[in-house]
């Protein structure tokens, strides 16, 4: 398995637009983002340049024209997700995940059906556990 790298917050922004479409180019992806959070174009490429550094970003040059560049994601989105919950369990909850959905149950506003489908979640993981 590869190493996930840690992604920022800010980060994240160029790879929800990677996840969702590439290849993109700076261009594309300076609109993209500036669109949503406002961010200058400069800042932009600097999260790019650290996400390409951190190797969670790859590039291809076209062939064409060696001043385009075309940027992909070099991880998964799930693989992602898995890392920054797993640092965020440690991190908050000294990893216990009892306490992080006590929490999470304590101060939400669960609907019935919301209760009924984390019951499920709980079932189905308990019944892979007893197969095992």
């Amino acid at each position: 398995m590869a190493i996930i790298p840690h992604i920022t917050e800010s980060e994240w922004l160029i790879m929800h637009e990677l996840w969702k479409d590439s290849p993109l180019t700076a261009a594309q992806l300076v609109e993209r983002v500036q669109a949503q959070k406002g961010l200058v174009a400069t800042t932009i490429k600097t999260l790019l340049r650290r996400l390409i550094s951190k190797n969670a970003v790859r590039f291809t040059i076209d062939e064409n024209n060696a001043k385009l560049y075309y940027y992909y994601p070099n991880v998964t989105e799930e693989e992602c997700i898995e890392k920054q919950s797993k640092h965020f369990l440690s991190l908050y909850y000294g990893g216990n995940v009892n306490k992080m959905l006590a929490t999470f149950v304590d101060d939400s506003q669960l609907s019935g059906e919301e209760i009924d489908q984390l019951k499920d979640l709980l079932d189905a993981k308990k019944k892979t556990l007893e197969e095992e």
